[in-house]
């Protein structure tokens, strides 16, 4: 019976038996599966390469969830937008939701730049442009990004981010009333 491979690109969690000797856990990017073992990037863009007897079980994963973005202060997503350099309207989205059922692009090279300017600062990459932003959200979740704030006040932009799922913060005044957008 012929081996299944695990897709490249895609997330996986894999068992296996450490140099040395013991079980150990690895979560990562596959960057490469053939008939003779697969190679892993961890979270931290440590590459692993094992040959499939050393691996005891695998099982492809999910995009980490992370923290919910919406709970985050909107000082510190303004803070973040600060050092990207961008301003506008806020929308937050976690990546596993953007990307749950969306198919992994090819596997780019390890240090390739973001495919549109973007910062990455903790769990958050943050944008200012609604360009190419599935294309971000996976290279982010190669980076160890767990959410994504855009920032933009073009009415195209944001139907787009309204469509594919994120969602606009606004302030809270004392009176409870939440206001999106600028306040007159």
């Amino acid at each position: 019976m012929a081996r299944q491979l695990p897709p490249p690109g895609r997330r996986v969690s894999l068992r296996r038996v450490r140099d040395d000797g013991e079980i150990g856990d690895i979560i990562g990017f596959v960057r490469d599966a053939t008939a003779d073992g697969l190679t892993i990037a961890d979270r931290h863009g440590q590459l692993h390469a094992l040959a499939w007897d050393k691996v005891l079980a695998w099982r492809q994963v999910g995009v980490a969830r992370g923290r919910d973005p919406l709970r985050t202060p909107l000082a510190e997503l303004d803070a973040l937008a600060a050092t990207a350099g961008v301003q506008g309207r806020v929308f937050v989205a976690r990546l596993g939701d953007l990307l749950d059922g969306v198919e992994a692009p090819p596997v780019a090279e390890l240090g390739t730049r973001p495919p549109q300017p973007a910062v990455i600062a903790g769990e958050w990459v943050t944008a200012g442009t609604t360009r190419d932003l599935l294309a971000l959200a996976w290279w982010a979740t190669h980076h160890d990004a767990r959410s994504m704030q855009v920032r933009t006040d073009e009415p195209a932009g944001v139907a787009e981010l309204l469509a594919l799922g994120f969602t606009e913060r606004g302030e809270v005044y004392p009176a409870g009333t939440l206001v999106t957008g600028p306040v007159l």
